[in-house]
């Protein structure tokens, strides 16, 4: 657990405080987001955590440790930290990045090599292509991936993420965010979290955290923010699209359809038509003999090429992730002009399908309550 009492921090020569009296209580395995406009004192709390900046005054706790009473060198090896820059080491390649740490704590070589091979899978970085690897060869989301992985290393019980996202662009970030908090709920970390998006913030925050001009305005979690923000300014910061911002606290999985058509490779030509028929479709989805997703065939092209090879005539289909957010399929339809899509887990089974009207009717109910 993170305790701020009473922090503030002044820097010399400025009449107003970056952060005034701030207190507030981050419960084990939360994500708590800071968010706010520019130079609302944010980054600035983040880094009074792990003391890259010395408050002032007050106090932080963590687990009940007073971390004024700890050396820095010490607090730190507990907790992980990932910018936005990255700050992965160039001239080094994506093992020895990740191992940094566990090398300063002198670590077994075997359990190093161990550990890094452990990260690796679980950020979803193919180890035999990229292990090798600098900086410089891998795109700006692997670097992210790796970042995370090297704050990860030493398995601190606490992150500290300042724009960790930031500086992707918007699809690969919406991936990263994604996998991130698929990440979370094996690691179970105590995060916080800074970003300048309430987006970002609703989508990815147990609790949020709202600051202005280096105090708290609101703290609470982003369904209460949504539905009862505090006062005028937590109303214009969120903005009046509050009703689509209910999507991103939405996964797929919970709404999704589950009992659908679809067919397999297996099937012969004339079965496969009359299975369309009976179904009264204009297409069926197609998958292996194992449920993974091949693409989909329209009754039409079927009926016009009349041939036996019917395989050749999948096209592909987009589609998305379970554990995706309702924005995020928003996004996807209106950037393919799908309204349908296809449902996969990680190794891209098919587990149902979701469409516009499921989307439709989500915003309706969350902005009646």
């Amino acid at each position: 657990m993170i305790k701020l009492e009473n922090l503030s921090k002044t820097y010399q020569g400025e009449a107003k405080a970056a952060v005034y009296n701030l207190n507030l209580e981050v419960e084990e395995g939360e994500i708590c987001v800071f968010v706010g406009p520019s130079g609302c004192g944010k980054t600035t709390t983040l880094k009074m955590i792990n003391r890259l900046i010395e408050p002032s005054s007050g106090n932080i706790y963590i687990n009940g440790v007073n971390t004024a009473a700890q050396k820095k060198s010490e607090l730190r090896r507990k907790i992980g930290y990932v910018i936005q820059e990255i700050g992965l080491f160039p001239h080094m390649t994506v093992k020895e990045n990740i191992a940094t740490v566990p090398l300063l704590l002198k670590w077994e070589q075997k359990k190093i090599d161990e550990r890094v091979m452990e990260l690796l899978e679980l950020i979803g970085l193919d180890a035999a292509a990229n292990i090798d690897k600098y900086p410089h060869e891998l795109s700006g989301g692997q670097q992210q991936r790796v970042g995370v992985a090297r704050a990860m290393a030493a398995d601190p019980p606490i992150m500290l993420m300042d724009e960790p996202f930031g500086a992707v662009d918007p699809i690969t970030r919406a991936d990263l965010q994604n996998e991130f908090l698929r990440l979370q709920k094996k690691i179970n970390k105590t995060i916080c979290f800074v970003t300048h998006d309430i987006d970002e913030a609703i989508k990815m925050g147990d609790k949020i955290l709202i600051m202005n001009k280096g105090k708290l305005i609101q703290y609470d979690s982003p369904k209460n923010i949504l539905s009862k923000p505090q006062n005028e300014f937590v109303e214009d910061f969120i903005g009046s699209d509050r009703a689509l911002k209910v999507l991103n606290l939405i996964h797929v999985s919970e709404i999704m359809e589950s009992d659908f058509d679809f067919a397999v490779l297996s099937d012969d030509y004339h079965s496969l038509i009359k299975k369309i028929k009976q179904k009264k479709k204009k297409y069926l989805l197609i998958t292996s003999a194992d449920k993974k997703l091949a693409g989909y065939v329209t009754l039409r092209s079927l009926e016009k090429n009349g041939h036996k090879n019917w395989q050749k005539y999948i096209k592909a289909i987009p589609a998305v992730k379970k554990d995706a957010s309702l924005k995020d399929v928003f996004n996807l339809m209106l950037e393919k002009e799908f309204t349908i899509f296809p449902v996969v887990d990680l190794e891209n089974k098919l587990l149902g399908r979701i469409n516009l009207d499921n989307i439709k009717n989500h915003i309706s109910f969350e902005y009646q309550e």
